[in-house]
This record gives C-alpha cells, sequence and structure tokens, in this order.
C-alpha cells in the first residue's frame, strides 16, 4: 500500500476538523431553519390577528404595540437559537476532540509503557503498534532502539567476561616467566649454576622470559593505545610487492627465524595502496608471532603472497601448522580470544589478531582466516587508483 494511502496524523486532524465544522454547519442550518420557521410562523399569525382586531375598532396604537412585543419574541427567538448553536458547537467540538485524543494518546501510552519496561532494564517485549504512519515510524523507532541497547548489553557482557578472563590470562602469562626468573636468580645466588656454562644458560633463559614479558607488557600498551584513539594511523602510498618482500627478507636474516621457513610469492607487481607501513609491519610481526605460538609444526613454514583481486591487493600470510578449528575460527580476531582454552599448554593473550583486524580496518580494508593445510589469514586493502 502506498504511502499517500496510509493513515497519518495530519490526515486524521484535517478529516476531524473538516467533519466538526461540516456537522456542526449542518446542524446549525436545520436548527435556523426550524427556528425561523416556527418564529415566521408565529409572527405571521400575532400580526394577522393584531391587525385585524385593531383594524376593526381603529386602534393603531395597540397595533404599534403588538409589532413591538412580536419584534422583541423575534430578538429572544433569535438570541436562544444563538446560544443553542454556540452549545451545539462546544458539544460536537468536545466529541470530535475526545475521538482525536484517544487515536493520539493510544501510540503514546504505549511508548510511556515501552519507556517504563526499558528502565526496569525488560528489552525483551516490543511495541505492537498499528494506525498512523508518524506514530508507526516513532514506534518502530524506539523497537529499533530497545534491539540496539540489547545488543550492546549482550556485547558489553561477552567484553566483559573476556576482560576478566584475560585478566585471568596475563596473571598467569606474567607469573610463569616471573616464576622462572625468580628461580634462575635464586640458583645463580645459592651457586647452583657454578658448572661451566651452566651459568651462560641460567641468565640467557631468564633474559628470554623478560622478553616474554615484554612482548606481553607492549602489547597491553598498544591496545590500550588503540582503544583511546592515542594511536592515529599514517596513511602512505606504498608498492606492496615490495614492501612485503623487504619484509621477508629481513624476517630470515634474524636469529631467532633460523628454524623457520619464509616464502615469499607475488603474482603481479606494480600494486600500489595507502598504509601505514610502521602498523603494516605490526601487522605481519603479528601473524608471525601467532604463527610461531599456536601452529604446531615440527618445522614451520611461512608463506607470504601477494596477488591481484577486484576489491584490491590480497595479502594472504600463510602457515603450515594444523589451522584452527572449523567452529571457532569466526571468532579468532575478537578481543582476548584464544582458541586453545589451556593456557599451561599455550601461552598468548588473545590481542594479537584482535590488533591485526583492528589495524586493517583502520587503513580502510578487511582481513579474515581460512583453514587450508594450516592457518591463512587474508587481507584485502583498496586500491590506489592513482599508481
Amino acid at each position: 500500500m502506498g504511502s499517500e494511502k496510509r493513515k497519518t496524523v495530519k490526515r486524521r486532524i484535517f478529516l476531524s476538523n473538516a467533519l466538526m465544522i461540516l456537522v456542526t454547519l449542518l446542524l446549525f442550518l436545520f436548527i435556523n431553519l426550524a427556528v425561523l420557521g416556527v418564529s415566521i410562523e408565529a409572527v405571521e399569525k400575532e400580526v394577522k390577528s393584531a391587525v385585524e382586531e385593531n383594524f376593526e375598532h381603529g386602534d393603531m396604537e395597540e397595533l404599534f404595540k403588538e409589532m413591538e412585543s412580536m419584534r422583541a419574541a423575534f430578538l429572544f427567538g433569535f438570541l436562544a437559537d444563538g446560544i443553542l448553536c454556540i452549545g451545539t458547537l462546544l458539544g460536537i467540538s468536545q466529541i470530535f476532540t475526545k475521538n482525536l485524543t484517544r487515536h493520539i494518546m493510544e501510540p503514546l501510552e504505549e511508548l510511556r509503557k515501552g519507556a517504563k519496561r526499558v528502565q526496569n532494564n525488560d528489552l525483551q517485549q516490543e511495541i505492537a503498534y498499528t494506525g498512523d504512519a508518524e506514530f508507526e515510524t516513532v514506534c518502530d523507532t524506539f523497537n529499533e532502539m530497545q534491539r540496539h541497547i540489547l545488543e550492546e548489553q549482550e556485547k558489553n557482557r561477552r567484553y566483559e567476561k573476556a576482560r576478566t578472563d584475560m585478566i585471568a590470562g596475563i596473571s598467569h602469562d606474567l607469573r610463569t616467566p616471573l616464576t622462572a626468573i625468580r628461580g634462575t636468580i635464586k640458583g645463580l645466588m645459592d651457586g647452583i649454576a657454578d658448572a661451566p656454562g651452566q651459568r651462560e644458560r641460567f641468565l640467557e633463559a631468564a633474559y628470554r622470559r623478560a622478553g616474554e614479558m615484554n612482548v606481553l607488557l607492549d602489547q597491553l600498551f598498544y591496545l590500550s593505545k588503540l582503544e583511546t584513539g592515542n594511536l592515529p594511523v599514517h596513511l602512505r602510498r606504498i608498492e606492496m610487492g615490495e614492501f612485503l618482500k623487504n619484509y621477508v627478507d629481513a624476517r630470515k636474516e634474524l636469529p631467532e627465524n633460523g628454524e623457520m621457513t619464509f616464502s615469499w610469492n607475488a603474482k603481479q607487481r606494480e600494486m600500489y595502496a595507502w598504509i601505514d607501513p610502521e602498523q603494516m609491519q605490526r601487522i605481519l610481526d603479528n601473524l608471525l608471532e601467532n604463527s610461531r605460538k599456536y601452529a604446531g609444526a615440527d618445522k614451520l613454514e611461512i608463506t607470504i603472497s601477494l596477488e591481484k583481486r577486484r576489491d584490491g591487493p590480497r595479502i594472504s600470510f600463510r602457515d603450515n601448522g594444523v589451522g584452527v578449528p572449523g567452529e571457532k575460527l569466526p571468532h579468532i580476531f575478537e578481543e582476548f580470544y584464544r582458541g586453545d582454552e589451556s593456557r599451561n599448554q599455550k601461552e598468548g593473550n588473545g590481542l594479537g589478531l584482535y590488533i591485526v583486524k583492528y589495524l586493517v580496518e583502520a587503513m580502510g580494508g578487511r582481513a579474515w582466516a581460512e583453514n587450508d593445510n594450516g592457518l591463512v589469514i587474508l587481507m584485502e586493502l583498496p586500491y590506489d587508483f592513482g599508481g
């Protein structure tokens, strides 16, 4: 049904006023016609009677008195007619106003009840109203607001649970290296590490554990800057093939990556995009760290690919690990999410992939994950058509 045929408050008010005026005028017409008819008939009778009576007796003065009396009676009748019409107008106005008020107050009362339910945190029951288009729109908007509040509450509940789990996890992640460092220092103090090379191994273990703590604290500090808006993204026009190749070459030379295999594959060259180079490097570092922790491969193989797609340059970051269970794959980018619930088996804080998705979207792209003989993180960035 077209909107022009729908009931509207504007149309309802117009019709109500028009009907009220029309009915009032018709009633006035009937009342005045009736009063006028009766008055004319009465006047005619009295005039005729007075003329006949006074004409016979030749008493014209008495005739004039009778006519004055009839004029006064006519004016009184006319005044009574006006009062009756005004009373009728007020009565009809009251009837139409009451009917119009009922139609307007019905949705307002529903909105009042809905607001009261929201105040009492009852967000399940929605307003069911059909009638005037304006009020239907307002009620639908109210229901949308209520659904949004419900979704936000659910989101906040999940977020708070994730934060609680994160605090417990971070406590574990900090306690483990701290315990190891304290044990190492205690061993050195007690002279346990006196054998040749043992002291170096103890210090090396303490240094590695301190590095793990530093990585965790750095992630938390970085997350805080992201969520408070204190880490702006500075976009630059970058040729992605050269950027990714340089990244792979640089990571191959790092000593801690000596047991890993890196592969680089670009199907097309000269693909430009607007990115923040520093943040893109962090994205790749987070993906590398995620594969290092969770791939579960005897010899980790990392393959970074670049190809031209319809929506933009697509970067593929692939490892040869065990992948992620299908039911958990959609959640791996959520804040504080960890696919492995046993923190004793795998250390991590569930922030790395969340930061990856956040930064990719901040640069105008999108990120998602797939399983294909290992975990594959795919990222698409918008084209730089001027390149």
